[in-house]
């Protein structure tokens, strides 16, 4: 064999023999910074899990309160059409009122004098009747009291 060769072939296995302590050297450093990635990793999806539970409990949280708006917005439209039947009986009787006061002394005037014509009409017979009716007892008194008088004698 040659010189040359034999200088190329010992020249390779003296790059091969570096190269490999350079790969165990580098293995040997890398080790650690490779555990760390595998650490961060794990640490990134626990964050990640983590956040997605906290995401998800806020997502419920956000439901609920979404639930309970409409439901008082439900209760806000009832109580508005609610407050709008009631304007409008107020309304109503608003108009009733005025209408009354606009025509009470008519109505008065005509009450008044359906009751006296009652009374001119009514009135003596009424009187007729209580003053029998008020005879009538006095005779009864009358009669009872002479009656005990009568019994303790």
């Amino acid at each position: 064999m040659e010189l040359g060769y034999l200088i190329s072939l010992i020249i390779l296995g003296v790059s091969l023999v570096f190269l490999i302590g350079m790969g165990v050297y580098a293995m040997k450093k890398m080790k650690p910074t490779l555990k760390n990635i595998e650490r961060t990793q794990t640490t990134v999806q626990d964050q990640i899990e983590h956040f997605t539970n906290e995401g998800d409990a806020l997502q419920k949280k956000v439901n609920l309160i979404m639930t309970r708006v409409d439901s008082t917005k439900d209760v806000a439209e009832i109580n508005l059409e609610r407050m709008n039947e009631l304007s409008d009986y107020a309304s109503s009787l608003s108009h009733s009122l005025t209408y009354l006061k606009e025509h009470g002394g008519d109505y008065s005037k005509g009450i008044a004098e359906n009751t006296y014509m009652e009374l001119k009409t009514d009135g003596p017979r009424l009187a007729e009747t209580f003053k029998r009716a008020f005879k009538r007892t006095i005779e009864k008194q009358k009669h009872r009291h002479q009656d005990n008088n009568a019994q303790t004698s």
